[in-house]
């Protein structure tokens, strides 16, 4: 079950033909019985009579965490507790879910008995890896944990100096279950380490990461040096000159930073359960160059400076971010490398072009500039941030109890837009006042297309692939083609038992699918995906005996040499299931 789940099909008649029916075919697969009669006719162009159409109902799972004052996970709650809107109205829970300590609510007392019974034996078998404490959940609640450092926004000794707690909470995390990977980013995305449950590589990733260069140190050269300009400028045209350029550079790196997190979200949409992305930084500005407009307005005792500042407010793409995150399930943990901050610009090294004033405003201004899209990522997607912490173990540990606790409602998709983004408020009855509720404040109603090529993206890129439907993936030998490509014939055998025939006329059964074909090279660079529609249709008479056959197509594909990973789904659109499967094949040059 995914995140999005949808219900089976119910039949319907209609007095007018369909406007076109998907080219279907029936091959048998070679090897197995055949069937007595002949094989079916292919469909035609406008089948008339009874057929089902598929109604969906989808199930969007609404992550919530409910703490006390204190921060303290609570526990107890049932359905009847939460009131939740959409898009302002209200809106029936349908499936409700709790998770307390790494466990399924619905977890009995005996079954806690025994396992508290044997707590020396599980912590052992914990630190091999030979016990997963989230093995009961199931896979749309299963956790995927993301360190992303963004090397491109932090000062590297600040960065080193939180490794040491980062790498406990990590080897605490893991024994909680789920996987964990992580990235950097330095103007491009770059994986330190794949998902994985093995301690031991992503130790080694963070003392590799140790050793690379942290750029925020180049942006504070390059903000002292607009200080120093504008000090020297000869009057507030000058000035306000070198204080726009700055604030343009700034605004396209925020903005290159922004899209990268972007493009990683969108990278993840595929897996199924719940993503925590903890988002190691020294912060981004929120407003590029509001210092340096602040000091062009103290320098020349002028208000026109102010007017540019919004011009330069980066809060809209930030938002952007963040709806991103949340249509993908996607919570933020933020973390400001920096800790706490002091009196910098206070300092004797800055006397000679920052004048008293001035150096109070640049302390106020600059790290609540930096720390508010930190602030707002944490926020608006339930999660938290750790800021003006100097030691943030303790906050990181604070940020795992989400992991392990935190309540999930269900809600059916109704009346929302399918494709379209809706906003979601989860509050408390008045009986439960007092208490504390974070939560996504939206989620997107995701398509059967958009949910397969999602789930091709993230078997693709992170081999996650499930195949229910037992489809089986081979090659046929490959053929030249133009610019130095070549034609693979990719040949897909699904058992005929696997996916679901319903009746469509009072003569026939008919299966409905859809493929996806997808391939990626050596450096992760997706390529476009097909989508084919194809199945089978069979006389009532000979639906049992199909049963032990299997539906056969090929699909040729063009790509150029070298090493690929080709993935396919096949989308059961009567029955709503989705098999993922992948391979590598080598494709010799020319």
């Amino acid at each position: 079950m995914k995140d999005f789940e949808r219900t089976a099909a119910r039949p319907t008649r209609r007095a007018a033909a369909c406007a076109r029916a998907l080219a279907l075919c029936w091959l048998l697969s070679p090897g197995l019985p055949t069937l007595a009669q002949p094989p079916d006719e292919p469909v035609e162009d406008t089948p008339s009579g009874d057929f089902f159409e598929v109604v969906s109902v989808e199930i969007a799972n609404i992550d919530v965490w409910v703490t006390d004052k204190g921060g303290n996970p609570v526990a107890g709650l049932e359905k009847n507790d939460f009131v939740v809107t959409r898009d302002g109205k209200s809106v029936e829970i349908a499936n409700f879910y709790a998770v307390s300590g790494g466990r399924s609510a619905a977890t009995t007392a005996p079954e806690r008995a025994s396992a508290e019974s044997n707590t020396r034996d599980r912590s052992r078998a914990l630190e091999r890896g030979a016990i997963d404490q989230r093995a009961n959940l199931p896979a749309e609640h299963q956790l995927w944990l993301v360190v992303y450092i963004d090397n491109y926004n932090i000062d590297p000794n600040e960065r080193n100096r939180i490794f040491p707690a980062l790498r406990a909470f990590l080897s605490e995390s893991l024994r909680s279950g789920g996987q964990t990977m992580i990235v950097t980013y330095d103007r491009a995305l770059e994986v330190a380490q794949p998902f994985t449950r093995q301690f031991s590589l992503l130790e080694a990733a963070l003392e590799k990461i140790k050793t690379q260069s942290g750029l925020a140190v180049v942006r504070e050269r390059s903000q002292i040096s607009t200080l120093q300009r504008i000090d020297r400028s000869r009057d507030t045209q000058q000035a306000m000159l070198y204080a726009r350029q700055h604030a343009e550079e700034v605004m396209n790196e925020v903005q290159y930073t922004a899209d990268s997190l972007d493009r990683f979200i969108e990278s993840l949409a595929g897996l199924p359960g719940r993503k925590a992305l903890i988002h190691v930084s020294s912060g981004v500005p929120m407003t590029a160059g509001e210092e340096m407009f602040h000091a062009v307005a103290e320098k020349f005792h002028t208000t026109l400076p102010y007017s540019q500042i919004p011009r330069h407010d980066t809060t809209r793409r930030f938002e952007r971010v963040n709806r991103n995150a949340n249509q993908n399930r996607v919570v933020f943990y933020t973390v400001d490398a920096g800790g706490l901050r002091g009196m910098r610009w206070g300092n004797a090294e800055y006397a000679g072009f920052v004048d008293m004033d001035l150096r109070s405003t640049l302390d106020s201004i600059v790290p609540e500039n930096l720390q508010a899209p930190l602030r707002m990522m944490a926020r608006e997607t339930g999660g938290q941030a750790i800021l003006n912490q100097n030691e943030i173990l303790p906050a990181l540990r604070r940020a795992g109890r989400d992991f392990r606790s935190f309540y999930s409602l269900g809600l059916a998709s109704g009346d929302a837009v399918e494709d379209a983004y809706h906003e979601i408020k989860v509050k408390l009855l008045e009986r439960r006042k007092g208490l504390l509720v974070r939560h996504r404040m939206g989620y997107r109603s995701k398509s059967q297309d958009t949910r397969a090529r999602e789930s091709l993206n993230a078997a693709l890129l992170y081999s996650h692939a499930d195949n229910p439907g037992e489809v089986d993936l081979a090659w046929g030998p490959t053929e030249p083609s133009e610019r130095g490509n070549h034609l693979l014939p990719i040949l897909l055998r699904i058992p005929i038992e696997n996916i679901v025939l319903l009746p469509t006329t009072p003569e026939s059964h008919e299966a409905r699918l859809r493929l996806f074909v997808g391939a990626v090279g050596a450096e992760s660079n997706l390529s476009e995906i097909d989508v084919v529609p194809f199945g089978v249709r069979l006389k009532n008479e000979h639906v049992e005996a199909a049963k032990g056959e299997s539906l056969l197509h090929t699909h040729r594909l063009l790509l150029g040499p070298g090493r690929k990973k080709i993935g396919v789904a096949i989308l059961d659109l009567f029955g709503n299931e989705l098999s993922v499967v992948t391979r590598f094949v080598e494709i010799a040059p020319p």
